[in-house]
């Protein structure tokens, strides 16, 4: 059974999928090619992503009580079941990429001397957990920490105040197009993967305008770290640093014995990209769930957590390997983030008995509802009758 959402709540949710692995990688990328016009690679990026959630809600539309992965099930029962497969593979390839880049994300900052494999298993331990307390799960703690991740982000430019350099950002309007087109390849295939909402969401919940304001308030914070990465790092070093968003907390200092505030930053953003890493388990184990009959989603969240441990490793020999590839792994995002929505919104669509009988059944449960309230007004008038019967036998028998 699909988990209700609220709007607050698919908001939530478009922000943990598009921040959490765009924040840690693609924007050193980004700013080497648009240098200090980075920011404006999240346009066309933005774009995109509206006119593909927007076919997507159209299609969640004709099946306001089922999600993609039933529609797709039920509409096409081999070809929708095909490409209901293609989509979990693709999520397990992000799920074992994120896993991989969150490991060395940990080890390089924060735990130096630990080995990644012990990192990253306990990353999928902590995974596997969230999973099996299903949607409602992660929907809680996307409340909890992106909401802090949202609040952290509105007090770190107060903190910069004194490190920010505003010269960063000139030639003001000198803008390279090319080199903003390269910056917004780099970002989109981390930031279209809320691609994966309406495949865990029910059309009735599925709302485009949610979608839009969770787009709209992730493009915004996103552009704004980069601003701040740019006109503190400067685009000479940011282009050059793996992972930009830690050397932008690193220049935070509150006072002259806590100049280590990246630390409390890290707390407070690293639970967001597990929470991530759980989704991306979740949406394989529930894809799996719907394509395949009679099988267990909860039972193969272990199974499926364990093999993208090992497939992390085997994909990826290090974090500069893992860098390279979002160049090539954009051809492959744009199959599933563009080109899947546009073939869905043209050929999903219910069957025509299926639409009678749709039909038939509002039609009448309309009908059933109006009996309901005719019998009802009919017993509501015999009852008046039945009381002023006998408010009139009653007042023959008073004393005169």
């Amino acid at each position: 059974m699909n988990q209700r959402v609220t709007h607050r709540q698919m908001i939530l949710l478009v922000l943990l999928l598009s921040i959490s692995g765009t924040l840690i990688q693609p924007h050193a990328q980004a700013i080497y090619y648009a240098e200090q016009h980075a920011y404006l690679s999240y346009i066309p990026v933005v774009v995109v992503m509206l006119a593909s959630m927007w076919m997507l809600s159209r299609v969640q539309r004709r099946f306001p009580d089922q999600d993609l992965f039933q529609a797709l099930a039920g509409r096409f029962p081999f070809l929708g079941r095909l490409a209901g497969l293609m989509y979990i593979l693709f999520f397990f390839f992000v799920f074992a990429r994120d896993i991989r880049l969150t490991g060395d994300y940990i080890s390089i900052t924060l735990l130096e001397t630990t080995p990644i494999s012990i990192i990253v298993l306990s990353l999928i331990v902590m995974g596997v957990f969230i999973v099996r307390g299903g949607l409602g799960s992660l929907i809680g703690m996307s409340e909890l920490y992106v909401t802090l991740f949202l609040l952290n982000s509105v007090i770190v430019p107060f903190m910069l105040i004194q490190q920010i350099n505003m010269d960063n950002l000139m030639p003001y309007f000198h803008v390279d197009v090319t080199g903003v087109g390269k910056g917004s390849w780099y970002i989109f295939s981390f930031y279209g993967e809320m691609i994966a909402l309406p495949f865990v969401i029910k059309g009735s919940d599925f709302r485009f305008k949610s979608v839009v304001s969770g787009i709209i308030l992730s493009a915004i914070l996103m552009m704004l770290i980069l601003v701040e990465t740019i006109t503190a790092i400067g685009v000479p070093i940011a282009s050059r640093l793996v992972y930009p968003s830690y050397e932008l907390a690193r220049q935070l200092q509150i006072s002259d014995f806590l100049d280590r505030f990246d630390l409390a930053l890290a707390a407070a953003t690293l639970p967001t990209m597990i929470t991530k890493i759980a989704f991306d388990l979740y949406f394989v184990c529930w894809g799996m769930k719907r394509m395949i009959p009679n099988v267990s989603g909860k039972v193969l969240t272990g199974p499926v957590a364990l093999v993208g441990f090992v497939c992390a490793f085997w994909f990826f020999r290090n974090a500069i390997q893992l860098n390279r590839f979002t160049r090539e792994w954009t051809w492959i995002a744009i199959i599933f983030e563009v080109l899947f929505p546009i073939v869905l919104f043209l050929f999903l669509r219910p069957r025509k008995k299926d639409k009678k009988e749709s039909t038939q059944q509002r039609s009448g449960d309309q009908s059933k509802k109006e009996k309901h309230e005719q019998g009802q007004e009919s017993s509501d008038s015999e009852k008046n009758g039945e009381k002023r019967r006998q408010d009139s036998h009653g007042g023959e028998l008073q004393p005169s």
